[in-house]
């Protein structure tokens, strides 16, 4: 049954996130340059946070089910489900698709160290800092007692560095602080570290690599494996995003016709299909998400509305929206318990929403401001490998000499 309360009040928070996003561009003078961003992937920056919003409206619908029921449990409509299992697909999609677009494009010649230290300061300060959060709420929450060995707290915050964290000083909603959205950075960090190989084989063997690579990851889709809290299932997201880059690279479309009202029309249909499809993550439906990826990253913005200057603002802030969104419902619906939602019904929890949604997008725009965007610009001065390259370049001078 579609709950049309759900859908409308879904709807009118992706527009408050929106205009929310285009006040905030217009009155913050810091974030003008992103007024003049051009790009062969534009939409894809516009894309990036309608899907980590997605995240958002699926957790907010998970804790109200969480918060009546007590079981973080799958929503039972569909598309607050789809929304967020799709959204982090695409998530997945996109790192492969950027990431296998660098190895064919450089042509042997990536500098891995850049790349990993870009990486690093793109991902880890804003992770630091959330994890500072989950600290304060886990030890004010156990009254400043350790109630573990100090061995074990040290263990505990080490898995949470390498993004496999579970409860910390036997607080058993510590991943509930971040609605437990750190999963999926231990993939893209696997993936990540899998791209000298990746890289070796496709200068390799070309086409012919990653066709092999493909559809290892589709079997191992169809026939799962884990291995270390690791599943192989979603390695095919990956892939798709590999072979995407190798559709994008190869393939030239006016954009007359990519941008135009009936590409548009499918992309807007199949997203629809996507969000009311039963079957979350089957074949049909990851198809139907590729389609949608495809079309995007060869420059359809869905009439228009991916290329908006809000849609790329909130494309910006997305990493923030993602991993912080969990703190915000925490924190207003059980730490400090804003709102008692066993005394709402779920019609009534809904209307919340947007409310929720214009607090989230204030947040994340304010650590993206303060902590993001620095430490991107700092990483991208290279420090460790300008210096390393010096070393070599003195090392060689002074053997020759």
């Amino acid at each position: 049954m579609i709950d049309v309360l759900g859908l409308g009040i879904t709807f009118v928070s992706f527009c408050a996130a929106l205009l929310l996003a285009q006040f905030i561009f217009k009155y913050t003078p810091s974030l003008n340059s992103l007024a003049n961003r051009q790009g062969r992937y534009i939409a894809l920056d516009g894309l990036r946070g309608f899907l980590a919003f997605s995240v958002f409206i699926h957790h907010f619908i998970i804790t109200w089910y969480w918060k009546v029921n007590g079981e973080w449990m799958r929503p039972p409509e569909d598309y607050f489900q789809n929304l967020g299992r799709a959204g982090v697909s695409i998530f997945f999609i996109i790192t492969g698709f950027l990431f296998i677009s660098k190895i064919i494009q450089t042509d042997s010649k990536l500098n891995w160290l850049k790349l990993y230290e870009s990486r690093i300061f793109r991902i880890f300060p804003l992770y630091f800092f959330t994890l500072m959060i989950i600290s304060f709420v886990v030890f004010s929450s156990s009254n400043y007692e350790l109630n573990v060995s100090f061995s074990s707290l040290l263990s505990q915050y080490f898995n949470w560095g390498i993004f496999i964290g579970d409860n910390i000083n036997g607080f058993l909603n510590t991943r509930k602080v971040i609605a437990g959205v750190d999963w999926t950075l231990k993939y893209e960090w696997v993936f990540y570290l899998s791209l000298p190989i990746l890289a070796a084989i496709f200068y390799k063997f070309g086409k012919i690599g990653g066709a092999v690579l493909f559809f290892a990851c589709a079997f191992l889709f169809l026939f799962p494996k884990t291995f270390f809290s690791f599943s192989t299932t979603f390695l095919i997201f990956f892939a798709f995003g590999g072979l995407a880059a190798l559709t994008v690279n190869t393939t030239s479309l006016p954009a007359s016709i990519i941008k135009g009202k009936v590409v548009s029309s499918i992309v807007c249909l199949a997203i629809v299909a996507i969000l009311f499809y039963p079957n979350t993550l089957n074949s049909i439906h990851i198809s139907l998400i590729f389609l949608v990826f495809i079309l995007v990253a060869l420059g359809n913005d869905l009439f228009g509305v991916f290329s908006l200057r809000s849609s790329i603002l909130l494309g910006e802030i997305s990493y923030s929206i993602y991993l912080l969104h969990g703190v915000v419902l925490y924190f207003a619906f059980t730490f400090i318990g804003t709102v008692e939602i066993k005394n709402y019904t779920f019609q009534e929890y809904l209307f919340l929403m947007p409310i929720i949604s214009v607090v989230i997008v204030l947040f994340s725009s304010m650590t993206f401001i303060l902590i993001e965007r620095p430490c991107i610009n700092f990483g991208r001065k290279y420090y460790l490998s300008n210096a390393i390259s010096r070393a070599k370049l003195n090392t060689n001078k002074t053997y020759k000499d």
